[in-house]
């Protein structure tokens, strides 16, 4: 069935919490985000409650991905928090639930978020794909990112760091 309404980012809210929590309570849509643990609902509400504090503070964020009225995933930037990589870097990422994999929905909203970037002057952004994460790493090529390092997590896994970049 087609689409009724495009795609639409916005800033998450509390409910999102839920949205988030359901769609990615899956081992298969977390097997290449961090050690691909699967968080429980109190996670992602504090997790929701930071990205409305970064875009409070920013005016960026992971943003709540809509479509035709339905949370479908998040897709934006925020700075990169692990004590490993690209610290001060700026990530940008997306996620989807498994039921809305393979529509092109990531790389849609991942160049709606690298406009916003844009306009909000960010300079740089990076992608950090596991190597296995094929779809993944499509989507940061298509967005026309390139090649910056290849890092090793904590965890022994190996990390592609992408890089675009924005500004003169």
């Amino acid at each position: 069935m087609p689409e009724r309404t495009g795609p639409l980012l916005r800033v998450p809210l509390d409910e999102d919490a839920v949205a988030w929590h359901r769609l990615f309570d899956d081992p298969e849509v977390m097997r290449y985000i961090g050690t691909g643990l699967v968080r429980d609902l109190p996670w992602y509400e504090a997790f929701v409650g930071r990205q409305q504090q970064l875009a409070r503070d920013s005016g960026l964020c992971l943003f709540s991905l809509v479509v035709d009225s339905e949370v479908v995933g998040f897709a934006g930037v925020q700075p990169w928090g692990a004590d490993w990589g690209p610290t001060g870097e700026l990530e940008i990422g997306w996620r989807l639930g498994r039921a809305h994999w393979g529509r092109g929905r990531a790389t849609t909203a991942a160049r709606a978020v690298v406009q916003r970037a844009r306009s909000a002057g960010v300079p740089h952004l990076v992608a950090l794909v596991h190597e296995a994460n094929a779809p993944s790493l499509a989507v940061a090529h298509r967005l026309g990112m390139a090649p910056e390092d290849l890092l090793v997590s904590p965890e022994g896994l190996r990390v592609h760091q992408l890089g675009l970049r924005l500004g003169s």
